[in-house]
C-alpha cells in the first residue's frame, strides 16, 4: 500500500509540471492571437468558442473518466492539447483554423477536469498513513501555484529569446507553442509512470455505454443540486466564478488608470502578477492554521474569509494609488481562495466514489457559467457606469451569499478534515 507523503510528493511534483506547461501560454495568449491577425472582437470569438466547448463538454466527460479510467483520459488531454498547440502553430492569419484550435484547447480543459483530482483522493484515501487530505491538498495547491509562476515567467522570456537569438519563425510567439508541444510529451511519458489507475473498464456495447454515461452524468447533476451540502456548494461555486472573471478581467485596465500620470510602466503589471502567486500559495498554506483557529469548521472558514474578501473588494474599488490597490488586491485574493481547500475537501467528502470525477467537471462548468455570465454582464456594466461600480456590486454580493455557508450542517462538515 502507497505511503501518503511518499503520495502526495509525487502528485504534488506531477501537477507542478503540468501547471506550469500551461502558465507558458499565460502571458502571452492574447498576443498570439493578436500575431494572427485577429482584433478584440475575433479574440472575443475566439474565447468565447474555447470557454464554450469546455463547458459543454465537461460533464459528461466527467462521467466517462469516472466509467473508463481517469489516467487514459487524462492522457487523452494531453494528445488533444498538442493538437490544440499544433493547429494554432500552423493557423497564420486563419481565423477559422484559430477557432479550431481553441475548440481543442477547450476539449482539452474537459476532459482533464476532474481526472485526477478525483484519482488522488481515492488513493489518497486508500493508502498508509497521518496525512489529512486538506493539508495534502494545500501543499499540492502551493506547488501548483510555484508551477504556474514558472510557466508564467518562462512564458514571458521565450519571445524575448526568439528575437534575441533571430530565430527563423513566422511569430516571436511561435516559441511557446513549440516548447508547450514538447512539454505536453514529456508530461505525457511522466503520467504513465508516476499516475497507476486500476479502474476497470466496461465491456457493453457502444449505446449502451452512451446511455450509462447519459444516465450517470444526470444523476450527478441532481444530486448536485439537491444534496444538503453539495448544492450549497454549488451556489456559493457560480458566485465564484462570477467575481473571478470581474477581477480578472478587469484589473489591468483599473491600475492602468492609477499608473497613467507616473513612471512605474508595464513592470508593475508583473510585480503585482508575481506577488498574486506568492499570496495564492500563502493563502493555501495558511488555510490550514485558520481551519485550526476556527476548531476545524471548514463552513466558518469559508464564511469568514468569503465575506471579508467582499469588504476588501469593495475596497480595492475605492482605491485612487498603486500602492493601496496593490496592498487591497493581494489581501482581496488572500481571503478569496483561502476557503478553496475546505469547499475541495466538503465536495469530495459528499460525493460518491463512482460520481467523483463527474461532480468535479460539474464545479468547474458551474465557475465557467459565472465566468460567462460575468462577461456579458460586468463588461456592459463596467462600459456605461465604470469599473468602481463593477467591483462595488461584486463585494457586496460576496458578502450577502457568504452567508449560504452557514447553512451547512454543522455536525456533517466536521466529520472530515
Amino acid at each position: 500500500m502507497v505511503n501518503k507523503k511518499a503520495l502526495v510528493q509525487k502528485y504534488a511534483l506531477h501537477q507542478g509540471f503540468h501547471w506550469s506547461v500551461i502558465g507558458i501560454a499565460i502571458p502571452v495568449l492574447v498576443l498570439i492571437f493578436q500575431s494572427r491577425g485577429l482584433n478584440l472582437q475575433e479574440i472575443g470569438a475566439v474565447m468565447a468558442v474555447w470557454v464554450g466547448s469546455t463547458a459543454a463538454l465537461e460533464i459528461p466527460l466527467g462521467g466517462i473518466s469516472d466509467k473508463y479510467g481517469r489516467k487514459k483520459i487524462y492522457l487523452l488531454s494531453l494528445v488533444v492539447n498538442i493538437l490544440g498547440c499544433f493547429i494554432l502553430y500552423i493557423a497564420s492569419n486563419s481565423f477559422f483554423t484559430i477557432l479550431i484550435a481553441a475548440f481543442f484547447f477547450g476539449a482539452s480543459r474537459a476532459i482533464y477536469s476532474g481526472t485526477l483530482d478525483a484519482w488522488f483522493y481515492d488513493t489518497f484515501h486508500t493508502a498508509k498513513g497521518h496525512f489529512t487530505y486538506h493539508k495534502a491538498v494545500s501543499i499540492v495547491n502551493v506547488v501548483v501555484t510555484i508551477g504556474l509562476a514558472i510557466g508564467s515567467l518562462l512564458g514571458g522570456w521565450l519571445p524575448d529569446y526568439a528575437v534575441s537569438t533571430s530565430m527563423k519563425l513566422n511569430s516571436i510567439y511561435d516559441l511557446n507553442l513549440i516548447i508547450m508541444c514538447l512539454a505536453n510529451i514529456v508530461l505525457f511519458l511522466v503520467s504513465l509512470v508516476l499516475i497507476s489507475d486500476d479502474k476497470a473498464e466496461y465491456h457493453n456495447s457502444p449505446q449502451h455505454k452512451y446511455n450509462e454515461i447519459i444516465r450517470h452524468s444526470i444523476q450527478a447533476i441532481q444530486e448536485s443540486f439537491s444534496h444538503i451540502i453539495l448544492k450549497r456548494i454549488m451556489q456559493t461555486t457560480l458566485v465564484f466564478g462570477f467575481v473571478l472573471s470581474s477581477v480578472e478581467t478587469f484589473w489591468q485596465p483599473y491600475l492602468s488608470e492609477l499608473v497613467s500620470n507616473n513612471t512605474y510602466g508595464v513592470s508593475i503589471f508583473g510585480v503585482i502578477s508575481a506577488l498574486y502567486f506568492l499570496m495564492a500559495s500563502a493563502s493555501s498554506l495558511l488555510s490550514v492554521q485558520l481551519l485550526r483557529l476556527l476548531n476545524d469548521s471548514h463552513r466558518k472558514l469559508m464564511f469568514f474569509t468569503r465575506a471579508l474578501s467582499g469588504v476588501f473588494f469593495i475596497a480595492l474599488a475605492l482605491s485612487n494609488h498603486v500602492y493601496s490597490f496593490t496592498v487591497f488586491y493581494l489581501l482581496f485574493f488572500f481571503l478569496f481562495t483561502a476557503g478553496n481547500n475546505s469547499e475541495m475537501v466538503l465536495l469530495n467528502d459528499n460525493t460518491r466514489e463512482e460520481q467523483r470525477s463527474t461532480m468535479l467537471s460539474i464545479s468547474s462548468t458551474i465557475v465557467t457559467i459565472g465566468s460567462v455570465l460575468a462577461s456579458l454582464v460586468l463588461g456592459y456594466v463596467s462600459q456605461q457606469y465604470g469599473i468602481q461600480l463593477n467591483w462595488t456590486f461584486c463585494g457586496f454580493l460576496l458578502i450577502s451569499t457568504s452567508v449560504l455557508f452557514l447553512l451547512i450542517p454543522d455536525k456533517e462538515v466536521e466529520a472530515t478534515v
